[in-house]
């Protein structure tokens, strides 16, 4: 059995949507669809994931041997904008490519350390916001009715799931 590339599950989904899915049969032949193209983009996710891990150490390794051997890298030396971002031109085989370092947030001083909420409570008050979000746990705990969930403006969120019993890789 050859396997079909992305586009044409995505072709062949975007068409059971055309047809649409009012009736058994429209069911039946749908979930098959449903089902290719789901295990297609969890192993294109995979495979992602994967490449991004990968760019990251290279990205940084490359980064590393340029800031020990700025000199000699550049086609002209590097230069450094008044906010501190240091940048550079290096042509490999014709083509130019650009380099730049600059600044993306903040990090402990530490690695070992995380950006934990004792810790933030530790800066100046103008340099940390505060941060409210769900409690799921607490929620589910409390196991709610539904009406107790309106009455807080709140309502469970549908998770529907399709998968291929009895076949997994």
């Amino acid at each position: 059995m050859s396997k079909k590339s992305m586009k044409a599950l995505r072709e062949e989904a975007e068409a059971a949507l055309k047809e649409g899915v009012a009736n058994k049969q429209q069911l039946f032949a749908a979930v098959p669809t449903l089902i290719a193209l789901q295990d297609a983009v969890h192993h294109m996710n995979a495979t992602i994931k994967a490449s991004n891990e990968v760019l990251r150490e290279l990205v940084e390794a490359c980064s590393a041997y340029e800031q020990e051997h700025p000199d000699y890298i550049f086609d002209q030396s590097t230069l450094i904008s008044p906010i501190g971002v240091e940048s550079g031109d290096v042509t490999i085989e014709g083509r130019s490519y650009h380099y730049s370092r600059g600044f993306n947030g903040y990090v402990r001083s530490d690695p070992r350390e995380q950006m934990s909420q004792a810790f933030l409570r530790t800066l100046p008050n103008d340099w940390a916001k505060p941060h409210l979000e769900i409690d799921t746990t607490a929620i589910n705990k409390a196991n709610p009715t539904a009406e107790e969930l309106a009455a807080n403006g709140l309502q469970r969120k549908i998770k529907n799931t399709w998968r291929l019993v009895g076949e997994r890789d």
